[in-house]
């Protein structure tokens, strides 16, 4: 019987989370606090002459899927091309992206607030998308209940975290890391592709990311790094 990892954290709720809505609209005193994140952030990608398209909450917190664990995904909409520099862009912008995050402990009614900028021309795969500008859906989302195979789902998430687990102790170089991050993206982007937000590789990944799997692959890559740059 594998371990279940689906109670705790995979949830379809519903209705919206209560301590960010109110009768559809984002709580007025919600929403300021993430336009001032937002604002914040803005400054400090140091862009002169940033163009802002909007500001949209999207994510599970914009949708009935939330949990404890769930973040505001708040994206600072752009349009890449604009940095005249598309091979570099997003690089910029997922750099820019970490060094805020983790410099930054925002936290909005008890969950995270994690910002981010989405490039104009591909908006986010989401069931509800909010426009914090406008303060109105973009896209609602709609309370449909998924069918969840928990059973498939716990047995992906014990292969993937004896994965984890084996390369945390065997790995000796940065690059073996890499690739198994470059796997468990790959592994998600294809759940996505194929099966949506409820496809088995999609809500393992989530779990993972919930248990600190991912943080832990992430800190031992970059002790690698500087065990490699050093010399004794």
């Amino acid at each position: 019987m594998p371990t279940n990892f689906t109670s705790d954290n995979i949830a379809y709720n519903s209705r919206l989370a209560p301590e960010a809505w109110a009768n559809g609209r984002l709580r007025k005193e919600v929403r300021y606090k993430l336009l001032q994140a937002a604002k914040f952030f803005i400054d400090q990608l140091e862009i002169p002459g940033f163009k802002l398209y909007d500001i949209v909450l999207t994510g599970s917190m914009a949708n009935y899927n939330y949990t404890r664990y769930s973040d505001f995904d708040v994206h600072v909409v752009t349009k890449y091309t604009d940095l005249q520099c598309d091979d570099l862009a997003e690089e910029f912008y997922q750099a820019k992206k970490k060094i805020w995050n983790d410099n930054h402990d925002i936290i909005v009614r008890g969950h995270d607030v994690e910002l981010y900028v989405e490039d104009y021309n591909q908006p986010p795969v989401a069931a509800g998308i909010y426009s914090l500008l406008d303060n109105n859906w973009i896209k609602t989302p709609e309370f449909k209940k998924p069918g969840i195979d928990d059973r498939a789902v716990n047995l992906k998430v014990e292969d993937l975290i004896l994965q984890i687990q084996k390369t945390l102790s065997t790995a000796d170089d940065p690059e073996d890391i890499t690739r198994l991050f470059g796997k468990l993206r790959k592994m998600r982007q294809t759940g996505l592709d194929q099966g949506g937000e409820y496809s088995v590789e999609n809500l393992s990944y989530k779990i993972l990311r919930n248990l600190g799997y991912l943080d832990k692959l992430s800190k031992a890559r970059q002790d690698q790094q500087d065990f490699d740059l050093s010399l004794k």
